[in-house]
């Protein structure tokens, strides 16, 4: 390989690096100049002119490095959903993991402990602790804790890549006067942007720095518009908002979190064990119809008043399935029976038959044989 070609192969793997990276060409240019001992692309084509010229085995380091950072290509890695095929197992410091992306986000799972890089790249890592190893987990070490985090940031410069190669260049690189083309948003462009979420006016460069997530609240790129077209006029304007310094460092967030799953009930979750309790309780069609149509209410300390139709529900049945059920949850019941209108003419029919398309039958039947009109009401 000639002198020539040698800076061209460096010029082409500058710009794999710009486009995979989101960054202008002349940083890229510089960045692998640095890798060569130089100060900037500049000072390496002034030496270049000179004696010096790469060497094979420089080109082919810069070659390796631009190659992991796009490693997505001809692999089963997938940035969106993941998989089995795109786990990575390795250890840190003797800690086995296994890293692996979901929607963007690379997760590393270790024992007892996991880390969350989020897609968006101005929100903090996230380390989990479980409870139980609150004490001993290796994640206490902040040496190793950030040793652990840059290997999956280098998992995640690879999901950056996969989705900047599917963007167009002008969504991660502004032109002159700071326009920028939105990645979805077909041949949308503009310096200025807004939040559908907090309703922040966002720059060109700024959005695209960020990747297109907001700078102040986190929204993902669906929710970034040219025109703030969901306000009113009576509404308070955009507030143009202020991203962090560049380079600037995000501590991760260290949490201790108890893994265990917990169980909140709430009025939703009552009324359907209740319910589900009353069918149970239900010994022929027409109580099953008393069920279906039973009024339940629960109160803020998700004690319940069942109220039944008397056509469908006897009076003087009680629901007792309901009842433990309640006694499980620890809560109170009450019972009581309204009068209404039918739903269907001889209600009792439905106490002679389990089967409710047997009750169907018996209810049209007698209804034809007292002359009556079938007819289906318009929705």
């Amino acid at each position: 390989m000639t002198e020539n070609d040698q800076l061209k192969t460096l010029k082409l793997l500058a710009k794999r690096y710009a486009r995979a990276t989101g960054q202008p060409q002349h940083v890229a240019l510089d960045f692998v100049a640095a890798r060569l001992g130089f100060p900037h692309w500049n000072a390496l084509t002034v030496s270049a002119k000179g004696e010096w010229a790469p060497s094979e085995a420089q080109v082919a380091a810069i070659k390796a490095f631009v190659q992991r950072i796009t490693s997505y290509e001809g692999t089963t890695f997938d940035h969106i959903f993941g998989g089995l095929d795109a786990i990575t197992r390795g250890e840190v410091r003797g800690h086995p993991y296994e890293l692996s992306t979901m929607l963007g986000d690379v997760r590393m799972e270790g024992d007892s402990w996991r880390i969350v890089l989020p897609e968006n790249p101005s929100a903090a890592p996230r380390v989990e602790i479980d409870i139980k190893h609150a004490q001993t987990s290796p994640m206490n070490d902040r040496v190793l804790r950030e040793e652990a985090i840059g290997i999956a940031r280098e998992l995640m410069q690879s999901v950056k890549a996969r989705r900047f190669a599917d963007w167009p260049r002008r969504a991660t690189k502004p032109d002159a006067e700071g326009n920028v083309r939105h990645p979805f948003l077909e041949m949308e462009e503009s310096n200025l942007w807004y939040c559908l979420h907090c309703n922040s006016e966002i720059t060109g460069p700024q959005i695209a720095g960020n990747q297109w997530h907001c700078p102040s609240c986190g929204a993902s790129p669906i929710n970034i518009f040219p025109e703030a077209f969901w306000l009113e006029p009576t509404d308070e304007k955009p507030v143009p908002v202020q991203s962090r310094a560049e380079r600037q460092e995000i501590e991760p967030i260290v949490s201790i979190i108890d893994p265990r799953p917990r169980l909140d009930l709430d009025s939703d979750q009552v009324t359907h064990l209740i319910r589900a309790a009353l069918f149970e309780d239900a010994t022929n069609a027409s109580e099953r119809m008393g069920a279906s149509l039973a009024e339940i209410w629960v109160d803020d300390d998700l004690d319940v008043v069942v109220s039944f139709e008397d056509h469908y529900w006897p009076e003087d049945k009680e629901p007792t399935a309901a009842i433990e059920v309640a006694a499980l949850l620890g809560i109170e019941i009450e019972l009581e029976v309204t009068w209404s209108d039918p739903l269907f003419a001889w209600p009792g029919l439905g106490t002679v038959t389990q089967s409710t398309a047997d009750y169907t039958r018996l209810m049209l039947d007698t209804y034809l044989s007292h002359g009556a009109t079938i007819t289906k009401d318009e929705i």
